[in-house]
């Protein structure tokens, strides 16, 4: 909901200082790059943990040939990635 005309700074929805170029119910800047940060740290520990377990999975129950080498390589970094970006985006909607 934008804010109305006459009115130039809003408050943050987290800290509750008032700031200009923000929507009502929109956090500042700084609580913004905060929360960034917050669930940047948690998509890095979640994907840590994924690649880890699919890693052993991978080793126990692929045959030992090249081509399976190359599947895991790929089947591991994709995990890496997808699981930061998925995890980050549910912690940016979640977290407090």
């Amino acid at each position: 909901m934008p804010s109305p005309a006459g009115w130039r700074e809003v408050p943050c929805i987290e800290c509750g200082r008032f700031v200009a170029g923000i929507d009502f119910v929109e956090r500042c800047p700084e609580c913004l790059e905060r929360r960034k940060q917050r669930a940047g740290r948690l998509a890095s520990r979640a994907a840590i943990v994924a690649t880890i377990l699919v890693s052993a999975w991978i080793f126990w129950r692929t045959p030992n040939t090249a081509l399976a080498r190359w599947y895991a390589g790929i089947g591991i970094g994709a995990t890496y990635f997808l699981v930061r970006l998925i995890t980050k985006r549910i912690a940016m909607e979640v977290l407090p």
